[in-house]
């Protein structure tokens, strides 16, 4: 009997001992505290594998999980695997989707300001972009996204747009009338693109690549970056360049997403998505002149006309646009183009 009570005696002894082990601080005692379970975020953009913009997100994935230590991982989705941009953004705002990359034309349905961005002819070049889009902008359109559970971080690029088609080079507004453009489902495009005379069709992005082989529209418009990356020239052989309008790509996440974060975490990513909007911007500028000379070697025709012809010819978008995105918004936007102009 004694023997089973000094048995007994001992197993206590040593359980108490593994309990106070167990539930007092490690770090007092030498030991390691159990590293958290790593966060991983999805992060979703419409760009292929080969855009800048995917490039940049990489980056951004990469330095984020470095500076946490592993503790927050970005799994990319690009070239809309998880859906086409509405349905992406239309995630991310849900909380489906932790990260988006979209463009300001689907943001706009929620926060008619960001129509602003697509302004015809308001901006002169992408320095005077960067300046609006970095400072006034930023601090304008930041609060309004909040609104709607969101975000805001920065505003990457998909760059200025061009207008290719099938039928005959565009010198002048002229050669735009009658021809079927393809613009995204997105008011300021369409309304500039009527200004000049075309049947507009509005096409999905997703849609774009096989639109153009099967000859549904004569022309579409787009970056250069993407003409290239998508091997538009391939049913197009005629490019203008006319920078009619910008299209931004904005970093947003999730609201409630970002208050699960520590404040720590919240600086990492917001550097590295600034960071990563700089890489977007180079990949997309750099890129451009080889991509022309490249597209121009394979027979494509591309055209530089005088622009002041095109932006005369703004009045019905700029009044559709106005009241679209209301008085205010339209003359607020117009005085930042002013206010940073050189």
């Amino acid at each position: 009997m004694k023997k089973i009570i000094g048995v007994l005696t001992v197993l206590v002894v040593v359980a108490g001992l593994a309990f106070a082990g167990g539930s007092g601080d490690k770090s007092s005692s030498g030991g390691a505290a159990p590293a958290a379970k790593p966060v991983t975020l999805r992060l979703a953009h419409f760009g292929s594998e080969t855009h800048p913009m995917h490039t940049a997100a990489k980056q951004f994935a990469a330095n984020v999980e470095k500076r946490t230590n592993g503790a927050i991982k970005i799994e990319i989705f690009p070239n809309n695997v998880l859906g086409g941009p509405p349905q992406i953004l239309e995630q991310m705002f849900l909380g489906s989707i932790d990260m988006s990359l979209s463009g300001q034309d689907q943001i706009a349905k929620h926060v008619p300001l960001f129509d602003c961005v697509a302004i015809p002819f308001s901006i002169s070049g992408y320095d005077h972009m960067d300046r609006v889009l970095d400072g006034p902008f930023l601090a304008w359109a930041t609060p309004e996204i909040a609104k709607k559970g969101a975000v805001m971080l920065s505003s990457w690029e998909w760059g200025f747009r061009q207008v290719t088609n099938s039928r005959h080079p565009i010198l002048t507004p002229a050669d735009v009338q009658g021809l079927k453009i393809r613009t995204p489902p997105a008011m300021a495009y369409q309304a500039a693109m009527e200004a000049l005379g075309a049947n507009v069709q509005t096409i999905d992005f997703s849609e774009l690549v096989m639109a153009m082989r099967q000859g549904v529209v004569d022309g579409q418009e787009n970056p250069i970056a993407t003409i290239y990356d998508l091997k538009l020239y391939e049913s197009q052989k005629y490019i203008t360049m006319v920078n009619y309008l910008y299209s931004s790509c904005v970093h947003l996440v999730n609201q409630k997403v970002w208050d699960k974060l520590s404040a720590e975490q919240q600086k990492i990513i917001r550097e590295e998505s600034d960071a990563a909007r700089l890489v977007a911007r180079k990949g997309v500028r750099d890129a451009e002149a080889a991509q022309i000379a490249d597209m121009k070697s394979k027979g494509i025709q591309v055209d530089t006309p005088d622009l002041k012809p095109f932006a005369d010819k703004m009045g019905p978008a700029y009044a559709k646009i106005r009241q679209n995105i209301g008085a205010e918004n339209f003359d607020k936007w117009m005085e930042m183009a002013k206010a940073t102009a050189k």
